[in-house]
């Protein structure tokens, strides 16, 4: 009667680790994610639901209802490791470097990078330009 029971218990703790697993896979196919992720903007980030993965949140403020709905929403969406975008921006200028002469004009630069934070998740890159260029040292040289 024990080995009967032990099998019994080897099998419901299976199939209780069965479920968990499969419940924390993504169970969406490409066409219907991109529909939950619509609505998960449209819907919760449009009006002001506070997000846990990153993303940006608009004027509002939701129901209950509403707010349990778009935590389970994005709850899936984990599940499928979705992350908002990240546009990139910039960082501060370095310092200028030394100028090229000491004199009859020359020329110095500084420069940033766009990690400020850096673009993820398909965010938009950073516009402009990542180096600025100045004349310097323009006075006649003696003699």
């Amino acid at each position: 009667m024990s080995n009967l029971t032990f099998v019994v218990a080897v099998v419901i703790f299976t199939a209780v680790l069965l479920v968990q697993t499969s419940s924390s896979e993504c169970n969406l196919k490409n066409k219907a994610l991109k529909r939950k992720i619509k609505k998960y903007q449209r819907k919760c980030l449009l009006n002001g639901f506070q997000s846990s993965i990153g993303c940006e949140v608009g004027e509002g403020q939701l129901r209950k209802k509403a707010a349990k709905k778009c935590g389970v929403i994005e709850e899936t969406l984990k599940k499928c490791d979705y992350s908002c975008p990240v546009d990139g921006s910039w960082s501060d200028y370095s310092e200028w470097t030394s100028c090229t002469v000491p004199c009859g004009g020359g020329s110095q630069s500084r420069d940033r990078s766009c990690s400020n934070p850096t673009p993820a998740f398909g965010g938009a890159d950073c516009e402009g330009n990542a180096e600025e260029t100045q004349k310097c040292n323009l006075q006649d040289c003696p003699g």
